[in-house]
């Protein structure tokens, strides 16, 4: 017997499709500057129907973020990490998500530009190898990783954890998170409760160069897959400009090994993006890795669409 929940499921599905398509001007809401063809033009009627349809997505998303995600994130403790160009509206939206699924967000974090700046590389290397050095044994650092791997494994002790309810700071955790705040690579926001057991990063659109977009994108690949190895998961959501090649979910996407580890979701900027992500999050939990989200996403566009 099919579930009401794989019914759920699958509308948000078709839902989350339709809203993907308009948000990026390939569905029928999108306007050209070029002069309509005869029998083209978009009439005043169609468009208010369109807002309907997306207004009832909308409401719909929000209404069965219950029964999709459950009790999915029972009790887990979960670890919130703002990238640069983060939304706080999308934060907060996925800080709902994880209440919803019965977890709660018990530390934030922020993630700063300078540290995604592959400008900054130098300066990143030598304040990594110097708070592992004063960690010691507390923290396990491998002596050939490099040093954006030394400062995921350093975040990783630092704000998150393998315990699923979460576990205190430590002594060591607190110093790398004062090293890292003193040189403007890394800000906490608020007192951290517990060190969260699942790790949601929220990310914004490709921002600076090429060059630097490609940079960030192989930076932050490398700091949540070594944050993944010392914790219960990640998972990475920011809007559907971050599936591009040069935003940071399609630069992780691209990169084989931290895609086998790293679950992504690209709709974050959607009504249904948070609940996407939270559900994802309760797949990291039961050790399922996954993509989620626009047509880019390899996984469709909600886990669990095709009824497992």
């Amino acid at each position: 017997m099919i579930s009401f929940r794989y019914h759920v499921v699958s509308l948000l599905a078709v839902l989350l499709a339709l809203a993907v398509g308009i948000v990026l001007g390939s569905g029928p809401l999108q306007r050209s500057d070029e002069p309509e063809a005869e029998g083209d033009s978009v009439d005043t009627a169609t468009l208010d129907e369109l807002g309907r349809q997306l207004a009832f997505y909308d409401d719909y998303a929000r209404a069965s973020s219950g029964a999709l995600l459950g009790s999915g994130l029972d009790g887990r403790a979960v670890t919130l990490l703002l990238l640069p160009g983060a939304s706080d509206t999308t934060a907060t939206a996925v800080e709902e998500a994880v209440t919803t699924a019965g977890g709660s967000v018990t530390a934030r974090a922020v993630v700063e530009e300078q540290l995604l700046d592959v400008g900054e590389r130098q300066l990143v290397e030598q304040l990594a190898t110097q708070l592992a050095d004063q960690a010691g044994d507390t923290v396990e650092v491998p002596g050939d990783a490099s040093g954006y791997e030394r400062v995921g494994l350093l975040l990783a002790h630092a704000l998150a954890t393998t315990t699923p309810g979460g576990q205190a700071p430590t002594g060591a955790g607190e110093s790398v998170l004062a090293g890292l705040t003193t040189a403007d690579l890394v800000a906490v926001q608020g007192e951290i409760d517990r060190r969260g057991s699942l790790v949601v990063a929220v990310g914004g659109p490709p921002y600076g160069s090429a060059d630097e977009r490609s940079g960030a994108g192989t930076i932050l690949a490398t700091l949540l897959t070594a944050i993944d190895s010392r914790s219960n998961g990640v998972v990475l959501t920011a809007p559907l400009a971050s599936a591009a090649e040069d935003g940071l979910v399609g630069a992780l996407r691209a990169d084989p090994a931290a895609a086998a580890e790293v679950s992504t979701v690209d709709v974050a900027d959607t009504a249904g993006g948070s609940v996407v992500t939270a559900m994802a999050l309760a797949g990291e939990a039961a050790d399922r890795t996954g993509h989620y989200g626009s047509e880019a996403a390899a996984d469709g566009a909600v886990p669990g669409a095709g009824g497992e």
